[in-house]
């Protein structure tokens, strides 16, 4: 499962490479930084989507094989199942970008540019297609997944470019300009389309009359829920990054010894840590019936180390008819954590502005987010 994480995390960030450089490609040279990067990591970026795309198929077929022969059982899911169909098309698409990207001129070419893109598009819809959420649904997963999916590679394709391939900062205010629309629209998107596929995915089959709330916490048991978790506490800075950069910092661009290159490179830090965890959700059970998942998979490690309540061993001896509801109480610990969260948010801010300190807004970024994650933990009934 973590070999298969960490494919799909290379595959995030590859959609978002390509992306981020196509579109940025498109934008007039006089309202970006100079953008530098080798045509050889364009062509790798190209070629591990349908190689990282393949391992959830291998391991498909090789669960399926079990005494069968693995060759036929692969042939059968290659072209049968969802996934495995979408894998061709991601393949086929991945052949013809690679070929686009061979041609002279590439980068001088808006037309080429243009079908680059477009072919990138196409392969990450044949990826959104065979999610989690779009094979349970008829069409809704497959559209807020897609949605969802979209603008997160924009908004982090784009700064993540920005932030690693610049040459200069020149331009930067015109930039800015831009980009922060832009990416305020792409959060609201990633907010709204997020939310729907998050309620497709934790849907409890156990309890259909459980409001969201009550199945986003008993997910809270298992790897899936976890993730979730921290992948939502982790947004919250990384928008707050996104607000030092796009909205304090505006009146520093003219300063010629502010850099402001170095804040984007720690926005995308956290964004590859978002990353990280959305492939990790990838390949983990969704919590659609906590009782058999608890049964079978056992509950979160992570879980086990914070919590030591009896809500697992009560639902593992339980009845598979019976149905559990993990409550969040806040009692004093709960609430001063919180507290310090938010004063470790308020530091970030500080360290930000008044320091110019990218170790210390960083440091107490993280530290924001463990004492909201152990605070939220800490109220589990």
């Amino acid at each position: 499962m973590l070999l298969i994480s960490l494919t799909e995390f290379l595959l995030y960030i590859c959609f978002s490479v390509l992306i981020g450089y196509f579109i940025l490609s498109l934008v007039s040279e006089s309202k970006r930084p100079t953008i530098y990067i080798p045509r050889k990591v364009l062509y790798l970026a190209a070629g591990i989507i349908p190689i990282a795309s393949f391992l959830p198929v291998f391991s498909t077929a090789n669960i399926l094989a079990g005494d069968y022969d693995f060759w036929l059982v692969l042939k059968n899911v290659v072209f049968t199942f969802e996934i495995g169909k979408a894998w061709l098309f991601i393949t086929l698409v991945s052949i013809i970008l690679i070929c686009v990207l061979l041609a002279k001129n590439f980068n001088s070419k808006t037309h080429l540019i243009t079908w680059a893109l477009v072919l990138t598009l196409l392969m990450l819809f044949g990826y959104t297609r065979s999610s989690h959420a779009a094979t349970i649904t008829e069409w809704q997963g497959f559209l807020f997944h897609s949605l969802h999916f979209l603008a997160v590679t924009i908004w982090i394709g784009v700064l993540f470019v920005v932030s690693w391939f610049s040459k200069n900062r020149n331009y930067w205010p015109a930039f800015l300009k831009w980009f922060t629309p832009v990416a305020i629209i792409c959060l609201a998107t990633t907010i709204i389309a997020g939310y729907f596929t998050m309620v497709i995915d934790i849907n409890s089959y156990d309890d259909p009359n459980a409001t969201v709330l009550q199945e986003y916490q008993n997910g809270l048991i298992v790897n899936y829920g976890q993730a979730l978790l921290l992948k939502h506490i982790f947004i919250i800075s990384l928008v707050l990054f996104a607000f030092i950069n796009g909205i304090l910092f505006r009146k520093n661009n003219n300063q010629a010894s502010f850099n402001p290159l170095k804040w984007a490179r720690a926005e995308s830090a956290y964004a590859l840590i978002v990353f990280g965890l959305t492939a990790f959700m990838g390949q983990s059970w969704p919590p659609h019936q906590i009782y058999m998942l608890l049964r079978t998979e056992g509950p979160s490690p992570l879980f086990k180390t914070i919590y030591d309540g009896e809500i697992v061993d009560v639902i593992q001896n339980a009845n598979s008819s019976d149905i559990f509801n993990v409550t969040v109480s806040f009692g004093m610990e709960s609430y001063l954590l919180l507290g310090l969260g938010l004063l470790f948010m308020v530091l970030t801010v500080f360290a930000a502005v008044k320091r110019n300190s990218v170790f210390l807004s960083t440091f107490s970024a993280f530290f924001m987010v463990l004492s909201m994650y152990v605070g939220i933990m800490l109220g589990i009934q």
